[in-house]
């Protein structure tokens, strides 16, 4: 698919979609993808995407974001969150795989690292998990 007629179906589509189509591009790449995965530690938790290849977990907030003025500070703090989902999931599972926390977005970006989660555009999600040993 191209990149501008993912980018149309992106930006048109629900929430809802957006995780579904976030998830499809992890299965063509063999992740085992599972949505809205909740559990309990000290509180309840939701991640929208947990995706395991071999010992590698992703946990992925999808925000269907397209920037703006508070860019910047939303974008920190959906780090933040996603960083401690994916601590309390560790916990949780008490599992030696490698996790990585990540967001996927609309923005027009390149592929960042936020402390230590991915901040990846769904138009470069493809490039990013055929690279993904370079980024880790």
């Amino acid at each position: 698919m191209e990149n501008m007629d993912l980018e149309n179906i992106a930006f048109s589509i629900t929430w809802q979609d957006f995780e579904t189509l976030t998830s499809n591009i992890l299965k063509e790449h063999d992740f085992i993808v599972e949505k809205n995965f909740r559990f309990k530690t000290k509180r309840r938790y939701e991640i929208d995407i947990v995706a395991t290849k071999s010992k590698k977990v992703l946990c992925i907030d999808c925000k269907q974001w397209k920037g703006g003025r508070q860019k910047k500070s939303g974008l920190l703090k959906a780090v933040k969150d996603q960083e401690e989902r994916t601590k309390q999931l560790v916990k949780h599972t008490n599992s030696k795989s490698q996790h990585h926390p990540m967001i996927v977005t609309l923005m027009q970006e390149d592929i960042i690292k936020e402390n230590n989660t991915f901040i990846v555009p769904v138009w470069k999600l493809n490039t990013f998990l055929l690279e993904f040993e370079n980024y880790i």
